[in-house]
């Protein structure tokens, strides 16, 4: 029997399957009762799949996050955060850009920042790796465009692209780790990661840095009581967007009698859903930033409670592009047309800055053509690029173009002036021979009237 033509994964694989079995089975399998059990199997299996349908399967994203999640030291200890890159396969890594924020609540912190350390990272301790910023105020000062660089709460720590040795992913390894001291205050300090940008060099002629798509978990200290607390990260996008599921996870939670288990997590999305356990999934339907509240109790009846504000964006990706000619020169004035598989004509144009960038914003997520043309392109093929909800795609082009022959030069204003100069010599020229005539004039006059 041939079943050509079927997906391996579908119903109908299936059903083609236990039909190739039930041939190559014995004649005892044909008697009426097992025809009307196969009958049966094959009509459970032919009926439709009337289960909602997902746009995509889930797509794996690099992590950066804080490691472990929750901390409970006494006073007047001290505790290390490790800040670690969890890198997918298919992707690689050479630099980063981490800032976490500690400083809450105020005025009284609950801990404070000592020392960073940059040992065992996941480049190496080459002398190349270099940091190129290191901000730990009041410990470490730092002169950053970024006010938050100097004040109390923050560390900002990041090493170029173009220093570390390129990784590659599966890995999951130590970016730099955070020594804090624990100040003589009862109280939680979430650990914030505020931002994380991993990216590497490029690849290809045209190389240019490159951001991968990365999501956040952060943790928290606390020396009182219960503490509730949460992480969420998007099952499908790099960031929260309308639309699409995310992950809750309250199993950070813990009270400070470590015997006593959390038993109960309650949930508040902030937009009219409630949900219990320490996972939940949750969908946000609109943009927008919402409030979410747990609530757990332990198993003494110790209560504990956290509430977060989660921004949630549209459904919608963007497109960086780098425009090169074949030298790697930026190509100013490029027009970039963008195509999807349901237009046939370009549904937007835009041409390229005196960087040979251009940005197309609000995209939907799917799979798009770029079509390139201008007074000095003079071939190119088409690029295709992938847009994700809630990312920034970045890439760069090299395209053949004419090079422009230089300019001719302009010599109107020197032959203007030279005709001017000349002309001035010549009346001046004549004017000399006149008064020299008159003067000869003169001369022979006086003579014949000294004859006389």
């Amino acid at each position: 029997m041939e079943c050509l033509g079927i997906n391996q994964y579908s119903t109908a694989s299936f059903i083609c399957h236990e039909r190739e079995v039930m041939g190559r089975r014995s004649v005892e399998f044909l008697k009426p009762r097992w025809v009307l059990a196969a009958c049966l199997l094959l009509l459970v299996f032919s009926v439709p799949h009337l289960s909602p349908v997902r746009a995509a399967s889930a797509q794996p994203f690099s992590i950066v996050y804080l490691s472990p999640v929750s901390y409970n030291v006494t006073s007047g200890s001290s505790f290390i955060v490790n800040v670690m890159l969890n890198l997918t396969a298919g992707q690689s890594a050479s630099g980063f850009n981490v800032k976490l924020n500690y400083g809450n609540p105020q005025p009284d912190p609950v801990v404070r920042a000592e020392n960073v350390s940059y040992s065992g990272n996941i480049f190496g301790d080459a002398s190349s790796n270099f940091v190129s910023t290191e901000c730990v105020p009041p410990i470490i000062n730092c002169q950053t465009a970024d006010p938050t660089d100097a004040e109390f709460g923050w560390v900002h720590f990041s090493a170029l692209p173009e220093s570390g040795n390129p990784v590659n992913g599966p890995l999951s390894k130590l970016l730099f780790s955070v020594a804090f001291y624990v100040e003589n205050v009862r109280n939680s300090s979430l650990i914030h990661i505020e931002t994380a940008d991993v990216a590497n060099v490029g690849s290809g002629p045209f190389a240019t840095t490159q951001f991968i798509p990365i999501v956040k978990e952060d943790a928290i200290f606390s020396n009182s009581g219960v503490t509730a607390f949460f992480n969420y990260l998007p099952t499908d996008t790099p960031s929260v967007v309308a639309g699409h599921r995310n992950s809750f996870d309250a199993s950070g939670s813990f009270a400070n009698n470590s015997s006593a288990a959390i038993t109960s997590y309650s949930w508040n999305f902030g937009d009219t859903s409630t949900g219990s356990g320490p996972i939940y999934p949750h969908t946000f339907w609109s943009p927008g930033t919402y409030g979410v509240t747990l609530n757990v109790t332990d198993v003494n009846g110790g209560k504990g409670s956290i509430h977060r504000m989660v921004t949630v964006g549209p459904a919608l990706g963007a497109l960086l592009l780098a425009i090169f000619s074949l030298q790697k020169v930026p190509q100013l004035g490029v027009l970039v047309r963008i195509f999807n598989s349901s237009n046939v004509l370009p549904f937007e144009n835009a041409t390229t800055d005196s960087n040979g960038q251009v940005a197309f914003n609000n995209l939907s997520p799917g799979v798009y053509t770029l079509a390139f043309s201008g007074p000095t392109v003079k071939h190119s093929n088409n690029a295709t690029e992938t847009i994700l909800a809630g990312w920034t795609t970045q890439d760069s082009v090299g395209l053949e173009v004419d090079t422009p022959p230089p300019p001719v030069p302009w010599y109107g204003d020197i032959v203007f002036l030279g005709g001017l100069g000349g002309a001035v010599a010549i009346f001046g020229f004549g004017l000399f021979l006149r008064r020299r005539s008159m003067r000869q004039k003169l001369r022979a006059k006086r003579a014949s009237l000294k004859k006389k």
